[in-house]
């Protein structure tokens, strides 16, 4: 049993160290890549606000129109069920 204990303890110190020396080496190599567009966007697409339609409860995305002389703003949902809603807030 303790040659067994030892055995193990032995294989899990050599599965860490070849685990840590992989990490370094893979953070080594890390700043020879360079980004020419082949693998990843070139440019990244802004995300579209989204929410709930406060109609129909349902999935929306909105944006937000700003009023004219001092009036609050307005939501304007964009629901594919119910169609363009409009919100002041």
């Amino acid at each position: 049993m303790k040659k067994t204990k030892k055995l193990a303890a032995l294989v899990l110190a050599m599965v860490m160290a070849f685990s840590l020396m992989a990490v370094i080496a893979a953070a080594y190599g890390a700043d020879e890549h360079v980004h020419d567009g082949t693998c990843c966007e070139e440019t990244i697409q802004p995300r579209k606000p989204g929410g709930w339609c406060p109609k129909c409860l349902g999935p929306a995305s909105y944006y937000i129109s700003p009023g004219k002389y001092g009036a609050p703003d307005t939501y304007v949902y964009d629901c594919p069920k119910c169609g363009v809603v409009r919100v002041t807030g």
